[in-house]
């Protein structure tokens, strides 16, 4: 697929979701996925990353599966539900001890990247990963939910190859740097994707790829907060 894509300039290149759908609709025709409605929950994916994440994951047919990030669980979800037999590994810290939904400034949140994955914290211990609540067993004994600092895990080492990972866990520059390092090294043949690139609250993902080192082959949808790398081992 990465031979079709093309965008003009350095750095990240900016691509349409067209130019990521045709390939995808020469490859796999017209293909069902099942997706909810879109979350209304503040932190969550949009439809159009929904898309990019699908249509992603169609190409490199994963077996494992690496999520930074499960927050609610929407988005492992939809990743469970469209891959049959590929096992899930979703990283978030583990819970806290919030008991009160009070003192947070709403304005502040949608405005402020750090106040804003502190409240995503909280509501995450105060809610938990409800959309995962009514899977069947089937489809949950596909998933691995581990509760730990994604910075200090050795994805190479304790999951093995990975084939398509989901990095959207902190958002602060030192975080999208240290868990981009670690999945790298487990992300040999596969699709890197980064939440949140292009963010009016969270400037890290963007920051780290606006270094040319770190993006030779990264793409970036246009009109979602996505961009991937698709990376070959020679």
């Amino acid at each position: 697929m990465a031979d079709k894509l093309s965008a003009e300039g350095p750095g990240v290149k900016t691509i349409k979701l067209r130019q990521l759908l045709e390939p995808h609709r020469e490859a796999f025709g017209v293909r069902p996925t099942k997706m909810l409605f879109p979350p209304v929950e503040i932190g969550s994916v949009t439809l159009v990353d929904q898309i990019v994440l699908l249509s992603l994951m169609d190409f490199c047919t994963p077996k494992r599966i690496v999520e930074i990030g499960t927050f609610l669980g929407y988005t492992t979800r939809m990743l469970l539900e469209n891959s049959s037999d590929a096992i899930i590994y979703s990283v978030d810290l583990p819970q806290g001890d919030s008991t009160t939904k009070d003192g947070f400034d709403l304005v502040r949140v949608l405005n402020d990247g750090d106040y804003n994955d502190r409240y995503l914290t909280q509501q995450r211990e105060l809610i938990g990963e409800t959309y995962l609540a009514d899977l069947p067993e089937s489809i949950l004994a596909r998933l691995r939910l581990i509760r730990q600092d994604s910075t200090t895990l050795n994805y190479a080492d304790d999951i093995g190859r990975i084939d398509f990972a989901f990095i959207d866990g902190g958002h602060d520059l030192e975080t999208v740097a240290a868990d981009t390092a670690c999945i790298r090294q487990a992300v040999k043949n596969g699709v890197i994707v980064w939440h949140d690139y292009s963010s009016g609250i969270h400037s890290g993902v963007t920051e780290f790829l606006s270094n040319e080192d770190n993006c030779s082959e990264v793409f970036h949808v246009a009109g979602s907060l996505c961009a991937f790398e698709i990376r070959k081992q020679a």
